[in-house]
């Protein structure tokens, strides 16, 4: 299996939490902002996420 080498902030920012895959060095807070999702736009509704989908992450 390969080690995941794509964006690591936007996982942590979707799932709302530290997932530990950046360094610990400097706190997270500093790296990604927490302040919003991914993909988020300022007017924009973001679906309700369904059981199924938070099973699936």
């Amino acid at each position: 299996m390969a080690r995941y080498r794509g964006p690591t902030c936007k996982l942590a920012r979707r799932a709302g939490t530290d997932l530990f895959l950046k360094s610990p060095v400097r706190p997270l807070d500093s790296k990604c902002k927490f302040d919003r999702p991914p993909g988020f736009k300022a007017g924009a509704r973001r679906p309700r996420v369904t059981v199924y989908g938070t099973q699936l992450r």
